[in-house]
């Protein structure tokens, strides 16, 4: 019986370790800093991947279209693929860009690719649950790197 226990015991210990180094594996691939580039334009922008779930995104064309950088979220759709939901809010408070995107990530995740469509919406829009047509549509695919500290 004390044998018996103490089995159940360790495997109790040894659970949650292994559940959460599944559950959070993906996210150790990804975490980092990408820079993409829009098909057709000139336009870059990075997006920091946390661990846990979170994205930091800025781009170069803030000042251009007078929004702030923005902050959202990920969840694993795929092996190498994510969907990922970016807020942010317009520096003259009239509005809020709210964009989805997916992507796909390489073997290795150094290099990734996908696309994003979402507007911009008035500034009490609900982000969770968007219920009205955008001000202004936004959509375009992308590709990218892994920002690196080279060699």
């Amino acid at each position: 019986m004390v044998a018996l226990f103490g089995a159940v015991l360790l495997l109790g210990a040894v659970g949650p370790a292994a559940v959460a180094d599944e559950k959070f594996g993906f996210g150790r691939e990804i975490e980092g800093t990408y820079i993409l580039s829009q098909e057709g334009t000139t336009t870059h922008s990075s997006y920091m991947f946390t661990e846990f779930g979170a994205v930091i995104w800025s781009a170069s064309d803030q000042r251009e279209f007078a929004y702030a950088p923005g902050n959202g979220v990920w969840k694993q759709t795929g092996d190498r693929s994510a969907k990922v939901r970016i807020v942010s809010f317009e520096l003259d408070g009239s509005g809020v860009a709210v964009i989805d995107m997916e992507f796909n990530f390489s073997d290795d995740f150094s290099t990734v690719s996908g696309s994003f469509e979402g507007g911009i919406y008035p500034p009490d829009v609900n982000v969770n649950a968007i219920d009205r047509e955008p001000r202004q549509n936004l959509a375009n695919r992308f590709t990218g790197v892994r920002l690196t500290l080279g060699e």
